[in-house]
């Protein structure tokens, strides 16, 4: 139970930290959309003191040009090279042209710093030793070493070899002595200096002592924090605490774009780092920017430091493409063998669905059929009935006609009494016989089709509709319609049930159809479809 409960919390730790991580990269990530913002303000910034440079050309006002110049200049010191270099001349001249020994001294101070940004080593220390030192006060000495400090530890790192480094460093170790010799209470340079020495002597704990005290405790400026961030990522790293190495570069590069820093190791050395934990993607991302940065800015240096590494990137990403490719490749060729599967078996469950659909009409068919003759079926069970039933009352009622008359004739021709046999004789009818059994017929037919003569009628033209006589039912024409409802189409049955000649049965039957538009396939076929009760 205990080792659960540790597994789990150490990947909640893992998963904690790589938000943490991805945080990070998102706001650099959008801090480097957003650089033109930065660029904007910085170009705004030096358009403005341009302006005022050409307020101040008149004679008399050299000092204030003098103050422009150097404003101008620092502002381009990490920003443009050329610009740098620029107005740092028109400074020196300026200063000369005004006789002003501690201007001189000053600028050209600032601009030995310059030329070791670029790596113009031996030039930055020639111009460093021309200075005249009397006649800086103790900040400018303190600014002063500081920018020997840096010369030399940079031209050791530049050669780096076993003979001449170890001299350079040594040389700025003791001008380290010379900053701190100068220091002033409470400013951040010393301590800075302090945590450089200690780094390149790599005493780590010392070091990250100093840059974690001038960053809590000195308030440096935005450009200041993204060196002392790159040195605590330094160490970091170098010391395998990777994400706190991770989080100080990520800040050191924010900081560096945000004050326009184009002169910056931060972005070099953050893909560096992730070069070796394998985001080559990243690595070749932010390589790209440090390229760029450097060639804005003019760094020889800088160039140089960023060509050492970038092959390499470049190089692993394009090996990574080409994997992507080729996976890319396996996979249309998987997805286009899937898809000829899918289309073949769409194919073949198109043709089922087809061959079932075919059954189903059939089906459908046969069934609507089915229905249909059961619907006659049971049609012709309710004729049957009703016709069955009136033929045996019809027959048992002649029955006993018969069986009366029989018993008359009998006793008649038994008493002998010829008169009144034929009076019995006369009483029999057969035509008014024949019309009960019409009208028998009609009003069980009627019973079964009430809407049988209004549906004929529906049938025929409106002139040619039928008018049947008071009393009457049917008529014989209608008989005859209602006799082929029944299922009777031989004339000769027709002609018997109906005691006419066949000749008449055709001819009711013409007349009949006659009355209507219809061809006579269609008229007796919708005499056919009239529906009983």
């Amino acid at each position: 139970m205990c080792r659960l409960k540790f597994v789990v919390f150490f990947f909640f730790c893992c998963s904690q930290v790589f938000s943490q991580s991805e945080d990070l990269f998102e706001k650099l990530d959008n801090t480097i959309k957003n650089e033109w913002y930065h660029v904007q303000q910085k170009e705004q910034v030096l358009d403005s003191l341009k302006k005022e440079v050409l307020l101040h050309q008149t004679k008399g006002k050299e000092w204030d040009r003098y103050a422009l110049y150097r404003q101008i200049a620092s502002a381009y010191t990490v920003y443009m090279f050329d610009s740098a270099m620029t107005y740092y001349r028109k400074a020196i001249d300026l200063a000369y042209h005004i006789h002003h020994p501690q201007a001189i001294a000053e600028t050209q101070s600032a601009f030995g710093y310059l030329l070791v940004s670029v790596g113009y080593y031996q030039e930055a220390i020639d111009s460093l030793n021309k200075v005249e030192v009397s006649m800086l006060n103790e900040t400018q000495l303190q600014e002063y070493f500081s920018h020997k400090v840096r010369a030399y530890y940079d031209l050791a790192d530049y050669i780096n070899d076993d003979f001449y480094s170890p001299d350079y460093r040594n040389i700025a170790h003791a001008y380290v002595d010379s900053v701190l010799k100068y220091e002033v209470k409470g400013t951040i340079r010393p301590v800075m200096i302090k945590a450089l020495r200690y780094l390149v002597r790599w005493n780590p704990d010392s070091s990250a002592y100093y840059y974690n005290y001038a960053l809590n405790h000195l308030q440096p400026t935005l450009h200041q924090q993204a060196m002392i961030h790159a040195g605590l990522g330094y160490i970091d790293l170098e010391q395998g605490r990777v994400q706190a190495g991770e989080t100080h570069l990520i800040e050191s590069a924010i900081a560096d774009i945000k004050t326009v820093t184009k002169e910056a190791t931060s972005l070099m050395t953050l893909a560096r780092y992730l070069f070796k934990q394998g985001e080559v993607q990243r690595a070749y991302k932010y390589i790209l920017l440090a390229q760029e940065d450097a060639a804005f800015f003019g760094s020889k240096q800088r160039l140089l430091q960023v060509s050492d590494i970038f092959p390499t990137i470049e190089g692993a990403k394009l090996l990574q493409e080409e994997k992507k490719k080729d996976k890319a490749i396996r996979l249309v060729w998987f997805v286009s063998l899937l898809t000829i599967v899918i289309v073949l078996f769409l194919i073949i469950v198109y043709r089922q669905l087809f061959n079932l659909r075919k059954i189903w009409l059939i089906i459908h068919k046969n069934n609507k059929e089915l229905t249909h003759l059961n619907e006659r079926l049971q049609e012709a069970n309710k004729i049957k009935e009703k016709y069955i039933g009136h033929f045996f009352n019809t027959s048992s009622k002649y029955i006993q006609k018969l069986e009366t008359l029989s018993d008359a004739l009998n006793k008649l021709l038994a008493s002998n009494k010829p008169q009144q046999l034929k009076l019995v004789l006369k009483e029999i009818k057969p035509k008014k016989e024949r019309e009960q059994l019409f009208h028998n017929f009609d009003e069980v037919f009627l019973s079964l089709f009430p809407d049988f003569i209004d549906c004929v009628d529906a049938l025929l033209d409106p002139e040619n509709k039928y008018m049947l006589k008071r009393g009457q039912l049917l008529n014989t024409e209608l008989r005859i319609l209602a006799l082929i409802r029944l299922g009777i189409s031989d004339n000769e049955t027709m002609a018997q049930v109906l005691g006419v000649s066949i000749n008449t049965i055709y001819t009711y039957k013409t007349k009949a159809k006659n009355k209507s538009k219809l061809n006579t396939d269609v008229f007796f076929a919708k005499l056919n479809e009239i529906k009983s009760v």
